[in-house]
């Protein structure tokens, strides 16, 4: 990971780094983030934050960068499965998060909404943050049109289906982060199961 202008950052330090700065925006907030409260989870040298990174902005792109790249390779569903199931288990780890040791869904969601809220003020962050939006739509294109061609989903548009479910878990991640609410997840689940899913589905051929 490099910055213009800046030295390249040892692995080791880097993943040190992000997981500071995740768990200090974690407690603190954008708005009132500074980089000594970063320095409190570093554990290491404050000069080695400026020497890697040209502020508190600059480093937040980079966890920003960080925590989307981290979280799309720990959704990732193989397509050695059937659309069907491929499908249930992308939306299962989107609502529930990813099986991943010590990687802490709640945690990630509370510091991605964060950054999300401040996206408008900071057009690279904003223009992350969408590409993160379209790849993970596109995965789930890529999985109901894979189903749509083997005839397991009705011939049906991808395109909406899949921003149906981006956006009921969506709202549900951010009801369950903003206000509190502890049904909201489950409310989305099924939400899924009672009217998105169905409807992709063919009916079973009669004997």
């Amino acid at each position: 990971m490099t910055t213009t202008g800046k030295p390249q950052i040892p692995d080791d330090t880097y993943e040190d780094l992000m997981q500071a700065t995740a768990r200090a925006l974690c407690e603190h907030g954008y708005s009132r983030l500074r980089v000594r409260d970063i320095d409190e989870y570093f554990g290491k040298s404050r000069q080695l934050i400026n020497h890697y990174y040209d502020g508190r902005d600059d480093l937040i792109e980079a966890v920003l960068k960080y925590l989307l790249a981290e979280y799309e390779r720990g959704i990732a569903v193989g397509d050695d499965v059937d659309p069907e199931q491929q499908l249930h288990s992308y939306i299962q780890q989107f609502l529930y998060g990813p099986d991943i040791e010590d990687f802490d869904h709640w945690a990630f969601v509370m510091v991605l909404i964060e950054l999300r809220s401040q996206a408008q003020h900071y057009p690279h962050h904003q223009k992350l943050h969408m590409e993160n939006y379209r790849h993970l739509r596109a995965t789930l294109i890529t999985i109901i049109e894979r189903g749509i061609e083997e005839g397991t989903f009705r011939d049906i548009d991808a395109d909406i289906f899949a921003t149906a479910i981006m956006h009921v878990i969506s709202t549900s991640r951010m009801r369950k982060v903003c206000l509190g609410d502890e049904e909201a997840i489950e409310d989305g689940r099924r939400i899924l199961n009672a009217i998105i899913l169905p409807a992709l589905l063919n009916e079973p051929k009669a004997d």
